[in-house]
């Protein structure tokens, strides 16, 4: 390729990398047609003369479009526009100047939207120049305007100081006015519409940008077409040599290696199904030609071997060929010397191959492209032999090329242009198939009377074809069908085509008629018939598929369509389905184009249906590869959208994470952006907008460390790895105000395994549900991120007892009593005699003499009463001393974990060995935790799933009880091996905050921490071997927490959820941590009710479901946690649309400030119980409640009563509301179209003979009022009207009734859809 060529190339690549596309992340309103705009920057004000007269003032235009959609994402995207340094040219006053006039045009298929304008930047700077040198630069500010709304009139605009980017924050922001002004003027462009197709969608381009295609290149308002043309390629060839494609077939390989882990010997079958030539027209801008990069041919291998010799070396080549023409329109000149554009031909490859047995995938390889240049030789036909320009790189369009290894010649690619030109416009955008072959034919030669009776016979049968396709492309487009412009313009190019034959087909027939009155010519004639045929067919073959590209075309426009459109909400959405895409980076403090929506409504199963093990094995091994044990999970909460619907608004949140084996954590009060504005609040509110989540005016985040590495843990990081693979993260959002559940979400944790990768995130819009309910009740914009690091090795040693020669190290036994000191008795002298004195001293010491032997004879005793009672336990002591073998056992909560001990008779006849466990807190604890599988049938069970040494004899273990104990023995022969294995399972909560001094009996009952398990083998009381178990508590994950709320002090039933997708063949084992439940299975063993005693008002029971795989409780299934809160019902039937008032009794024991809400709006509470209220200890406190149920059927409401200071929820009550409906005065059948707002009148007689105001409700969301209130005088007939949105139920009730609501009345609406 020349020097020249690669310049060319080059000059193309800019525009490409000047111009960005609409993030296709970013759901925005697109329309089918794009519309063209003009904006006319006229006049810019507060421009000064520099100061020195030497200098001149140039300034200079830039333009960007920026957009905003509902989820709050911000982008700039599309071509920036900067225009030339223009000159102002001031007047002799130094103050009035003049500059010339700006045109901008753009095309773009976004629909107008208010609530999410498109928008223009425009940024300007001036320039203190001196003969074409600037001395200096100034940055003037910048405004903003929008894209789509067309004035009547000139826009004046004041500039802002600053940048533009502070847009993307999205923070308030006080501007600083710059002083400068701009007049503009937006309007429609039909010039601009004529030659748009020049140009991408949403690129702006203006005064100074080269458009090739125009006749005078440069855009300045006049648009005029340079002469199009349409180019034919034949005779096509390619060759590749055999080194090639077999590289890329070990590409293939080795990128499904990669990426799926597959074995590099994997038989799995590698095939091509697919090679294709492309060929289209660009103009440094675009692909102009109609088609664009979908213009291609198939290419088919032959048999025959292409040998060239390339540097003296013989190279083989593989040819492959396209027989049939094809065409290129649109095409201008070529002159490489000049912007005006090139062919590009591409080679591409679809390769498919098998993923696993059952599954496969298809991937698209770019083989090489070629820019062709064709000087101009328009009318003659052009010999092409070129080399394609292969990888390492990217195509023009930014497809990357495959990258050979050590190629020994290039891809070559031999054919003939056919430049027949012809002088086409815009208007002839497509030529029909039929031409398109007949065209290198009528330059070939001149048809003689039989071949034009032949091809008469040829072009009926076509005529037909051509037809009968184009009243099919009739049909559609009365139907409806959504075809932009130019593919309207094809279609009428297809009919003028039909014309054109059927003049062509009338004189052939009578030439026919003439030139077969001969026999001979006759016979001729008739055996060229069915030659003809045969190649009519193939003719018609081709043309089939040109017709069909075009249908491609118009459902690929659709496609584009609708991924544009915002995302729709799935009514049901399973787990294992949603995905989510992991990126590197995140944006602050709202999530960008990356954001993934997740829809999930409801959980169609508890129990998520299995995942491929090959898939989880593949990622576990990435994981364990990876230095990176350490991780970090940040866990940003960045917004919040809710959906108006009968429940209360939130604006302020507490959200209550799940996670792993953590404790759940609660954040502080979240308040939502605007809460204190209620003007601002309530119009994001209505408009759909999300709003921020905000902790002292910042985005708040919580962070878990994962520290792998300073863990005694020797499988957290694998176990860590499996829960981010298999389950999910689970928040509850609460109301701070009311403390009602708003909503709970489940996320997907796979998509931040990192995969040997530094980091990985998930930005999600993930819709919150209600649990009772089951409906959407907004969707939460969040950020989780996975940090890995690597981690420090744990520097604290563990320091051993060195065993003296008895066995055990001796310690110094220090009393801890006082010594108190000697009370010497006082001395009397009462002036006896020394005799005296004596005597009595000596019985004195006699009886201090006696206490004191008493004394220790007492003492003594008691020492050795106290040796009795601990001499089991030093004797235990001083053995475990003697223990050298010690394993840490990781509890989970639910979860068996197995300890084998190895164990052989050594004695040379057979001995009876006993094994004692010594656990401290087996005398408190109802069952055994940590027991010696005695049982044949399960010790079998886990000798098979673990692979443990088989023992000679499964009933070798036999079990009795010894003062109070459990004790096991067993007899082994000389040199007889056992391994036995030890079980531990518990279901005993694991207490974060718990202290050494709190573990009383009943608190171990019901909490586990760490203690130590000794092993002990003993025969004839002499210790032969043992082990030392220490057990560390983990709390284990939660799969679903189910909420129940029931009526007090009464026997009930509790149905749980869908556990499979699929039904069972055979029950599974389940685990109820509350003994006092009783479970009921259903026949197809895929749901449960549970038979339970509801407690006292306000009480709470908790408990857990452990779902195992079999009885022997290997595998944990799923580990369910069941609140049921006990409160006081009341119950009522109220008639339907009809406010009813009742009342409730609220028990207080001090004095409170109380705040009263409900969870549906159904309910409302009558002044001054409506705001802040003071409730008063030892007085009945009567609040009074409005009811009013517009919907038929039962109704749940929950109501709370918040203390306001403490925020703790003093007591709550359920509202059975039984709605009874009412007859209706008057039935009206409406008919509405699917899919479309429409707009009735709806007729009411006043039934009184008085003037009287009423007040119309309807009882749909959907069925809008638009006069909420009439007026009618005496009898009158008036009219309402009413809107009814799309997604109305078909019967819809609209309740009439006035200010006082004496009157009372109803008209049912049968609502019947018409499609």
């Amino acid at each position: 390729m020349s020097t020249e060529d690669i310049n060319s190339i080059k000059k193309f690549l800019k525009f490409q990398k000047m111009h960005k596309s609409l993030p296709s992340s970013i759901p925005i309103q697109m329309g089918l047609d794009s519309k063209a705009y003009k904006l006319i920057v006229s006049r810019i004000g507060g421009l000064r003369r520099p100061q020195n007269p030497v200098l001149n003032l140039q300034f200079s235009v830039a333009a960007n479009f920026f957009i905003q959609n509902q989820q709050g994402e911000k982008c700039f995207f599309g071509r920036t526009y900067n225009s030339p340094r223009l000159n102002v040219e001031f007047g002799p006053d130094g103050v009035n100047y003049e500059h010339p006039i700006i045109p901008i045009y753009y095309h773009t298929r976004i629909l107008n939207n208010k609530e999410m304008p498109l928008l223009i930047i425009l940024e300007i700077q001036s320039y203190e120049t001196q003969q074409d040198l600037v001395l200096k630069r100034m940055h003037l500010g910048w405004c903003e305007l929008q894209a789509l709304t067309i004035t009547t009139q000139s826009t004046k605009l004041n500039f802002r100081k600053g940048s533009p980017r502070i847009l993307l924050l999205g923070q308030q922001v006080n501007f600083e006015s710059s002083g400068i002004s701009v007049t503009c003027d937006l309007v429609q462009s039909e010039e601009f519409q004529i030659s748009m197709h020049l140009s991408p969608e949403n690129a702006l381009c203006g005064l100074g940008d080269e458009l090739p295609g125009l006749k005078k290149s440069f855009v300045g308002g006049d648009f005029e077409l340079q002469r199009s043309m349409v180019v034919f390629m034949s005779k096509i060839q390619v060759l590749i040599p055999d080194t090639m494609e077999a590289d890329i077939y070990r590409q293939v390989q080795k990128y499904r290696t990669y990426k799926y882990r597959t074995a590099d010997d994997y038989k799995g079958d590698i095939q091509i199904i697919n090679k294709r030539l492309i060929v289209a027209f660009h103009n440094g801008w675009t692909f102009i030609n109609t088609r664009g990069t979908n213009n291609f041919v198939p290419l088919g291998e032959t048999r025959m071997l292409v040998n060239e010799f390339v540097d003296q070396k013989q190279i083989q080549y593989k040819q492959l060929v396209y027989h049939g023409v094809i065409d290129i329109n649109n095409v201008c000149s070529t002159d490489p010397t000049v912007n005006s554009g090139m062919l590009v031909a591409q080679l591409e490859y679809e390769a498919m191959f098998l993923v696993s047995n059952l599954t496969k995938e298809t991937m698209q390889l770019t083989l090489g492209w070629i820019p062709i240049y064709i000087n101009n030789k328009f009318g003659a036909d052009e010999v092409l032999e070129e080399d394609f320009i292969i990888g390492p790189g990217k195509t023009l369009d930014g497809r990357p090329l495959v990258s050979f290894q050590n190629p020994d010649s290039s891809i070559k690619l031999k054919g003939s242009l056919n430049l027949s030109g012809g002088g086409f416009q815009i208007q002839d955008l497509y030529m029909g198939a039929a031409q398109q072959q007949q065209v290198p034919q009528q330059q070939g030669f001149q048809q003689g009377p039989l071949q034009q009776g032949l091809q008469q016979q040829s072009n009926q049968n076509q005529n037909q074809s051509l037809q009968q396709q184009f009243q099919n492309k009739q049909e559609q487009q009365v139907r409806g069908s959504d075809i932009d412009i130019r593919t309207q313009v094809k279609l009428k190019d297809f009919e003028q085509q039909l014309l054109r034959l059927q003049e062509e087909n009338e004189r052939l027939r009578r030439l026919a008629i003439q030139q077969t009155a001969d026999p001979q010519k006759q016979q001729e004639y008739l055996q060229a018939i069915e030659k003809l045929r045969e190649e009519n067919r193939l003719l018609q073959f081709t043309q089939a598929r040109q017709f069909e590209g075009l249908e491609k075309l118009i459902k690929d426009q659709k496609t584009v369509d609708r991924t544009a459109a915002p995302p729709v909400v799935l009514a049901e959405a399973k787990p294992q389905n949603t995905v989510i895409k992991p990126i590197d980076s995140y944006a602050y403090p709202v999530p960008s184009a990356n954001l993934k929506p997740i829809t999930r409504t409801d959980v169609t199963a508890l129990v998520d249906d299995p995942i491929s093990i090959d898939q989880e094995n593949r990622l576990m091994a990435l994981e364990m590869q990876d230095e990176r044990k350490d991780q970090i999970i940040v866990i940003q909460p960045v917004s919040m959208k809710q959906i108006l619907g009968p429940y209360p608004i939130c604006k302020s949140i507490q959200i209550g994470i799940i996670f792993y084996d953590l404790q759940t954590f609660k954040s502080p009060f979240l308040n939502l952006e605007y809460y204190n504005d209620e003007r601002n609040f309530k119009y994001n509110l209505e408009n759909g907008n999300p709003l921020r989540l905000l902790y002292n005016n910042e985005v708040f985040s919580c962070k878990f460390n994962i520290e792998t590495s300073l863990q005694r843990y020797a499988n957290l990081e694998q176990d860590f790895a499996r829960y981010l693979f298999n389950k999910n993260l689970i928040l509850d959002i609460w109301d701070s105000e009311s403390l009602f559940l708003f909503g709970s979400i489940r996320i997907p944790l796979r998509g931040i395994m990192r995969g040997g990768k530094q980091n990985a995130q998930i930005m999600a819009d993930v819709e919150i549900f209600d649990p009772q309910s089951k409906k959407v009740k907004g969707t939460l914009q969040i950020v989780i991120k996975n940090i890995g690091k690597i981690g420090q090795q744990d520097m604290s040693k563990t320091v051993q007892l060195e065993n003296t020669q008895n066995g055990f190290q001796k310690k110094k036994l220090v009393s801890e009593k006082p010594v108190n000191r000697m009370d010497v008795p006082a001395q009397a002298f009462d002036g006896n005699s020394i005799q005296d004195r004596i005597k009595k001293i000596k019985q004195s010491n006699l009886q201090e003499m006696i206490k004191n032997k008493q004394s220790q004879q007492r003492s003594l005793n008691e020492v050795l009463k106290y040796k009795e009672i601990k001499k089991p336990s030093l004797v235990r002591t001083i053995m475990q001393g003697f223990l050298q073998n010690e394993k840490v056992v990781h509890s989970f909560y639910g979860k068996c974990e197995i300890v084998p001990l190895y164990f052989k008779n050594t004695h040379p006849k057979p001995e009876q060995f006993t094994v004692n466990i010594e656990d401290p807190e087996s005398r408190m604890l109802e069952y055994q935790e940590f027991f010696l599988i005695g049982n044949p049938a399960e010790w079998k069970y886990w000798v098979t799933n673990n692979k443990y040494p088989e023992p000679e004899n499964y009933d070798l273990i036999r079990m009795k009880e010894n003062q109070g104990k459990t004790q096991y023995y067993f007899i082994l022969d000389p040199n007889q091996e056992v391994t036995l294995l030890f079980k531990f399972i518990s279901f005993r909560q694991y207490d974060y905050r718990v202290d050494d001094h709190e573990r009383t009996p009943e608190y171990i009952k019901k909490y586990m921490q760490s203690r130590h398990i000794t092993i002990l083998l003993q025969q004839d009381g002499k210790m032969m071997d043992g082990l030392r178990i220490i057990v560390e508590p983990h709390q284990q994950p939660i799969d679903h927490v189910l909420r129940f709320y029931e009526r007090e002090n009464r026997q009930t039933r509790l149905v749980i959820p869908r556990l499979f997708n699929q039904p069972l063949q055979q029950q599974p084992h389940v685990h109820i941590t509350d003994p006092d439940v009783m479970i009921e299975w259903s026949s197809d063993f895929n749901s449960i009710r549970l038979n339970l005693r509801i407690g006292e008002p306000q009480s709470v029971k908790i408990f857990n479901i452990l779902l195992y795989q079999d009885q022997y409780q290997h595998k944990i299934i799923a580990n369910w946690k069941i609140e049921v809160y006990s409160l006081s019902t009341i119950d009522i039937e109220v008639p339907l649309g009809q406010r009813v008032c009742t009342k409730i009794t609220f028990p207080c024991d001090i004095t409170r400030i109380i705040k009263m809400t409900s969870s549906n709006k159904m309910v409302s509470f009558v002044k001054p119980f409506d705001s802040e209220i003071t409730m008063l200890p030892g007085k009945i406190n009567l609040v009074p409640i409005n009811i009013l149920a517009l919907q038929i059927g039962k109704h749940i409401i929950k109501l709370n009563g918040v203390d306001i200071h403490s925020q703790e929820l003093i007591y709550s009550w359920l509202v059975n509301v039984h709605a009874q409906p009412q007859p209706p005065s008057a039935t009206y059948d409406l008919r509405c179209i699917d899919g479309r707002e429409s707009r009735h009148q709806v007729n009411y007689k006043n039934q009184v003979n008085y003037t009287t105001q009423y007040n119309i409700v309807s009882s749909s969301e959907f069925v809008k009022i638009i006069d909420h209130s009439i007026s009618t005088g005496p009898n009158e007939i008036v009219q309402f009207k009413i809107r009814v949105l799309p997604g109305s139920e078909e019967l819809v009730h609209i309740f009439i009734t006035d200010i006082d609501e004496r009157i009372f009345d109803v008209i049912v609406l049968n609502i019947k859809y018409v499609y």
